[in-house]
């Protein structure tokens, strides 16, 4: 039985799953601008009486998966520097804290949010423009948000056949991970004084899972400000003391990996004293869930297994 398979396969394996999945037409879908009606993930209904010209979105990973699927944003959010297209577009500030004024100096037809965010500013968006929310949080909830946007801009088709080609590679690293015996995992997001532990549950957690690994956090119930992440003791991670701890450091110009490094505690784990403490891109890994999640996928691989093992 393979047990382990080189990252180039991996993506080798990703490049046919898309050139199967996008093998049809790359159009618009060939239905008349009738008017729409789509619930989202705060259960409210919008209708669209026609395709919109001048879309938004209140987040990068937004405006990725639009991009994915062939719709331009006429703005984005500052940072956004993926796909490189998006840099040089007029910014209407950070998502969770955007300028309401820029925002509408755009004139949107449509602003896709983030329920996450921006939740807490429906009325104000709605002022602005018809505003659809999403929220991605695992892996699995993208195929189904890019066609959701699909549906809202009337790229229907590229959207599907973006969705099914990655919902073919989902299959297929679920697949591998069935049959891998990988590492003991420790996810931190944040800082050494104020971490945030990952698990499963979170993006970055369900691609270490979907890979076979370990968490050592799940199982612990929610704590702190973000779903999905717990809190742990130091004793607690001590006891387990993880094979491999992947860090994103947020809120400090010290990685964690070095700051792991000269504290007494940290310093004991076998992963610190063997190097096996990888800072991850925060937002690749964190902030930007969206199509890249194959380019996160095969990081993660190389990390766990290693570019050349068989």
């Amino acid at each position: 039985m393979i047990r382990h398979l080189p990252r180039r396969a991996l993506i080798v394996a990703l490049a046919l799953t898309l050139a199967a999945g996008l093998g049809g037409p790359l159009a618009y879908a060939q239905e008349g601008p009738q008017p729409r009606t789509l619930t989202d993930v705060l259960d409210r209904e919008i209708t669209l009486e026609a395709p919109p010209q001048r879309v938004v979105g209140m987040s990068a990973s937004i405006t990725e998966m639009l991009f994915a699927i062939g719709v331009q944003p006429v703005g984005v959010t500052e940072g956004v520097d993926y796909p490189p297209a998006a840099e040089g577009l007029p910014t209407f500030g950070v998502g969770y804290q955007p300028d309401l004024e820029a925002l509408a100096a755009l004139e949107p037809d449509l602003i896709v949010a983030n329920a996450m965010l921006n939740r807490g500013i429906i009325d104000q968006l709605e002022a602005i423009a018809p505003t659809f929310f999403v929220l991605t949080r695992t892996l699995s909830d993208i195929p189904q948000n890019i066609r959701l946007l699909g549906e809202l801009t009337w790229h229907d088709t590229q959207a599907d056949y973006l969705a099914m080609s990655y919902e073919h590679y989902l299959d297929m690293a679920a697949s591998l991970g069935q049959s891998l015996e990988g590492p003991d995992v420790l996810i931190i997001v944040g800082t050494l004084k104020r971490p945030n532990y990952g698990k499963s549950s979170t993006y970055l957690g369900s691609m270490v899972a979907m890979l076979g690994a370990n968490n050592i956090a799940d199982g612990e119930k929610d704590a702190g400000p973000f779903p999905g992440y717990a809190q742990l003791s130091m004793e607690t991670i001590l006891d387990a003391d993880p094979d491999i701890i992947l860090t994103v450091t947020r809120g400090s110009d010290t990685p964690m990996p070095e700051s792991m490094r000269d504290d007494p505690m940290w310093s004991a784990l076998t992963a610190v004293q063997e190097g096996r403490v990888y800072e991850l891109d925060n937002r690749l890994f964190v902030e930007s869930p969206g199509p890249r999640f194959v380019e996160a996928f095969a990081q993660l691989y190389e990390l766990f297994y290693g570019e050349d093992t068989e």
